[in-house]
């Protein structure tokens, strides 16, 4: 019921037009009202209570903003629930309460509170934590060619994602004058940082798989047969996957920068970047470029 409204405050046009119109309002009438009812499973593991129902291994989605990572977790979400796997979006639960979820993790019992290797499913994870035991763990990187990423990202923060603290309004703010260029330039060392990181950290892991968000936009089915494959279980439900797919087909972007997926086309940023830009991005990631398969 409560992600019911959440997806009608998303798509409505009165509603849409509200919370972009008035964005704070919106924030203290319907998302931090909300929060008190969303995110069981998120403040039970926090403190303690949630326990595994399942001995298989848990799952990490390792991502990034602007890759497709709330469509791939929920997918991931029905997937693993089916094996009796909770799911836990922690990341979505810091974003509201304002807390920096690197921060939070750098503290080893922090982690290890939340992070277990068996029972749960964990993601979107946006940033990379040094978990005990990663082995144990089945690892999902998806990422997008990151100069999409930082374009794409332009559009999210300014206009398209829903404000849901504080401080993503004080961003909004201070972004609003930012023309596309400026803004990506602003926010490149970030980028540039989350990937070097999973390319170090994860990349040699032997129970990793990569699937690259532009496999998600041209070959769905082969990236959800090779998501499949991976997590190895002893059966998946073909009603599931027939419905993933269909749904899959019937979604496009919109092309309007106020709307959550507005283009799903890789290579966005040849169009809407400054060649100058592009040089940068190109010089500036070239190690990451590379390592990923994109330069």
């Amino acid at each position: 019921m409560i992600e019911q409204i959440v997806k009608y405050a998303k798509q409505v046009a009165f509603v849409k037009w509200f919370r972009q119109r008035f964005p704070l309002v919106f924030l203290y009438l319907v998302i931090k009202p909300l929060t008190f009812f969303r995110y069981k499973n998120e403040k039970a593991k926090l403190q303690g209570r949630l326990e595994a129902t399942s001995t298989k291994p848990s799952v990490l989605l390792f991502t990034t903003h602007k890759c497709a990572s709330t469509y791939t977790t929920r997918i991931l979400s029905q997937i693993t629930s089916q094996q009796k796997l909770h799911s836990i979006d922690i990341e979505a639960y810091f974003s509201v309460k304002d807390i920096n979820p690197e921060e939070y993790f750098s503290d080893l019992t922090q982690r290890n509170t939340v992070f277990e290797p068996s029972g749960f499913y964990y993601g979107p994870l946006r940033y990379y934590y040094s978990l005990d035991n990663l082995s144990n763990y089945k690892a999902i990187l998806v990422l997008r060619d990151p100069r999409d990423v930082l374009t794409s990202f332009y559009y999210s923060k300014k206009y398209s994602h829903i404000v849901i603290s504080e401080g993503f309004y004080k961003d909004r703010n201070r972004y609003a004058n930012h023309t596309i260029d400026e803004f990506v330039l602003d926010y490149l060392p970030e980028i540039q940082r989350v990937y070097s990181t999973y390319i170090e950290k994860l990349l040699k892991l032997p129970n990793l798989c990569v699937l690259p968000y532009e496999m998600m936009v041209s070959d769905f089915p082969k990236w959800l047969e090779k998501l499949v494959r991976f997590l190895d279980y002893e059966t998946t439900d073909e009603q599931l996957i027939n419905q993933l797919i269909k749904t899959e087909a019937e979604t496009s972007g919109s092309g309007s920068k106020t709307d959550h997926i507005r283009s799903k086309q890789p290579g966005d940023y040849l169009k809407q970047l400054k060649p100058e830009t592009i040089q940068i991005l190109n010089e500036s990631l070239a190690d990451e470029l590379e390592a990923l398969g994109y330069s």
